[in-house]
């Protein structure tokens, strides 16, 4: 199942509380929008938005954001705004993976075969350490990449860990080659 990035508690229709983690704004990782009405013990309670007289916004940021966990009060307007520009902005990513996927071609050119996924290779990579008294040492790193094989001829191409999800669609995963 794919992570969507918004998880309404307890129900989508009329939720509590929205957990957000994708399409959030530059330096938030994590948001949450919860819904209130006057009440209770601490003056406030959470009740689902259909009750709801206003919400309440929480963001946090990463380890390098201004950002705190201090909660913001909005209109069900305004949560409702946030809502839709964070879903904005999830089905622009979701468009943008949909775009590189359709534009990465698994077709071997020798053979003309489908390649299929093998799974993550590590690769040792190493320089040569220029700034200190040993140039002659070496610096190594591990470097992971998404390895896809054509059957016939053994060609492979490798990609990179990023936005795309491995194995990319159109090839057999390494689970099906067993």
């Amino acid at each position: 199942m794919l992570d969507r990035g918004m998880h309404f508690q307890p129900e989508e229709d009329d939720p509590k509380r929205v957990e957000l983690s994708r399409g959030l704004p530059d330096g938030v990782v994590r948001a949450t929008i919860s819904y209130h009405r006057e009440g209770g013990f601490r003056g406030t309670r959470v009740v689902p938005r259909s009750e709801a007289e206003f919400a309440q916004l929480t963001e946090s940021g990463g380890p390098d954001s201004p950002r705190s966990n201090a909660a913001v009060r909005l209109t069900l307007s305004e949560a409702k705004d946030y809502l839709a520009q964070v879903q904005r902005r999830i089905e622009d990513l979701e468009d943008e993976i949909k775009r590189r996927h359709e534009a990465v071609d698994l077709v071997c050119s020798c053979s003309g075969r489908q390649r299929s996924y093998l799974g993550v290779l590590g690769f040792v990579v190493g320089h040569r350490r220029m700034l200190t008294d040993m140039p002659q040492e070496t610096s190594q790193r591990v470097v992971d990449q998404h390895a896809y094989q054509c059957d016939q001829c053994g060609s492979m191409l490798f990609f990179a860990a990023g936005i795309l999800a491995h194995p990319l669609p159109g090839g057999p995963s390494s689970r099906d080659r067993r």
